[in-house]
């Protein structure tokens, strides 16, 4: 899988994550009804993410490969990737 930090942070931006300050990393929480749900970072720059980074970045927002490929093109939205979330039982 490929990823590029520019895209994982505009999927960050398209799931609403509530960022946090922090030094290393983008880093913030996907929230639901202002309670955080999960974390999400990534790392700061422009480059692809190397190695393994970028499955652990779809698995910490609990998507498949094709689940992630479908929603970072747009294929999904976010009321959809809720209702998959809830699908799975991850929120309520």
């Amino acid at each position: 899988m490929h990823l590029t930090i520019r895209e994982a942070k505009g999927v960050m931006v398209k799931l609403e994550v509530q960022f946090v300050e922090c030094k290393h990393h983008i880093r913030g929480f996907f929230c639901v009804n202002g309670a955080r749900v999960f974390p999400v970072h990534c790392s700061f720059g422009s480059k692809d993410l190397p190695g393994n980074v970028p499955n652990l970045f779809r698995k910490s927002i609990h998507l498949s490969l094709e689940e992630f490929e479908r929603f970072k093109n747009c294929h999904m939205s976010l009321n959809d990737y809720r209702q998959l979330l809830r699908v799975k039982g991850i929120i309520s």
